[in-house]
């Protein structure tokens, strides 16, 4: 008996030594929550997954205490969706040269390091530490370069009409925005990874097109979005992409249904499929919008040409004035022309250098307004306009990466719910409470 019993405590012992030995070198995880928000989005393992050429140190500058396991509960989970993501942590108390470098605070800060390049965060969020990996995914600055000099839409402007916010999420993933005075440059800076040509609203030089053009074809990529009136000098630009623009605005008669508010505010419900539209599901809402089509004067070229929006059937470019909303009707005997029309074209081409054969992109949209402060965050006009920049600078892994917020980190209720509640807990279910404690005690003084 003696024997049995410890053999029986030896067991037990060694049973729990291999459990906690397996518990520490093998993990099973598991997220319930409504938007999987303790787990990776499927936009932040796009962004992990793209880089693939080494490993990702996080290195949290943390004074120890209860602040570190708060923030190693957020960054598990991009420890445990790849193995090649390590996480330290260092007291800044111990090394306060490397703290006053990098400016960090009593909150502290996390530096991301990936291929010699580094990039630090404050915010231990999600959607910061996403665009930070976004940022080291480019090894050196893509420059985004917005023409400017003749009244174009201006990534500094704040108002309504510009693009500020724009040029904030495309700095948020990694590409620098500039804004580009070619004129007073006398050229295109080699660095610029894109040039953005956004509704000039006076003529270009002719020299200013010609180096715009030049830029074009050495294998430049272009980002050209204007709006329905005059091209404003930029026609030869528009012939060696072999691309006119059509006369007239673009008119849905389903404004009233739909809620938009004016007939000349076009949507896009259905993308055609292509690397640019693949992952967008949401409308794209496009305020007094054009039509593009391909020029039956162009100049034999090999670009080839893929619509990637394109308006619905019912909708038409209108050629006569918009003021009378409730008399705008489809008259093609004035010059009208009848939905689908292209408001967006890709084009791509092969361009041969002495460094060797590149595909060349270039992108047209008939409309500027989509981007805009005004219009940037209405429906799906942001995750369209990150993926065409997306797209044009070459990084096709990260098109229409843009991390949600979690769906359930708040609880929202209604007056009626509130007071039903109230109704419940406050006064109902104490007086049952009450009534089943009362009931209880009678039947203990009669037993």
């Amino acid at each position: 008996m003696r024997a049995s019993h410890a053999l029986t405590c030896v067991l037990i012992v060694i049973a729990a030594l291999l459990a906690g030995a397996l518990s520490q070198r093998f993990s099973v995880s598991a997220d319930w929550t409504a938007g999987n928000r303790n787990s990776l989005s499927s936009a932040s393992q796009q962004v992990l997954d793209a880089l693939d050429a080494g490993p990702i140190s996080f290195v949290a500058y943390i004074y120890p205490g209860p602040r570190r396991a708060e923030v190693r509960e957020r960054l598990a989970r991009y420890t445990r969706a790849s193995s090649r993501v390590t996480l330290e942590f260092v007291d800044p108390a111990r090394d306060p040269q490397q703290v006053r470098a990098l400016g960090i605070g009593d909150q502290g800060a996390l530096q991301i390091r990936y291929q010699g390049r580094s990039q630090t965060v404050t915010d231990f969020s999600e959607k910061s530490v996403t665009n930070a990996l976004q940022k080291l995914s480019v090894a050196k600055n893509q420059w985004v370069v917005f023409l400017s000099g003749h009244g174009e839409r201006s990534p500094s402007d704040t108002s309504n009409g510009g693009y500020s916010e724009l040029a904030a999420a495309l700095d948020a993933q990694g590409l620098t925005t500039r804004s580009l005075n070619i004129a007073e440059a006398a050229a295109i800076p080699d660095n610029a990874a894109i040039v953005v040509i956004a509704s000039p609203q006076r003529a270009l030089l002719p020299g200013e097109v010609r180096m715009l053009r030049d830029y074009v074809a050495r294998g430049g990529a272009l980002l050209w979005a204007d709006d329905p009136g005059p091209r404003y000098g930029l026609e030869p630009l528009a012939r060696d992409l072999g691309l006119r623009w059509l006369p007239g605005t673009l008119i849905y008669p389903d404004f009233r249904e739909l809620g938009t508010g004016h007939p000349a505010i076009a949507l896009v419900a259905n993308y055609p499929n292509t690397p640019i539209t693949d992952n967008l599901t949401q409308i794209g809402l496009f305020p007094y919008a054009g039509a593009l089509a391909r020029a039956d004067d162009a100049p034999d070229n090999d670009w080839q040409a893929q619509t990637f929006l394109r308006s619905s059937t019912r909708s038409w470019l209108e050629t006569g004035p918009l003021d009378g909303q409730q008399s705008l009707t489809f008259e093609p005997d004035q010059g009208d022309t009848r939905g689908p029309l292209d408001i967006g074209i890709a084009l791509t081409r092969a361009v041969n250098t002495d460094a060797g054969q590149f595909a060349q992109r270039v992108a047209v949209v008939a409309d500027s307004d989509f981007m805009t402060n005004g219009h940037l965050d209405r429906l799906g006009n942001r995750p369209l306009a990150l993926a065409l920049f997306q797209w044009l600078g070459f990084r096709d892994a990260q098109i229409a990466v843009d991390v949600a917020k979690a769906p359930d980190t708040r609880l929202q209720l209604s007056p009626a719910q509130i007071r039903g509640f109230w109704w419940v807990y406050v006064l109902i279910l104490p007086f049952v409470l009450l009534g089943f404690g009362l009931w209880r005690w009678q039947r203990r003084r009669r037993r």
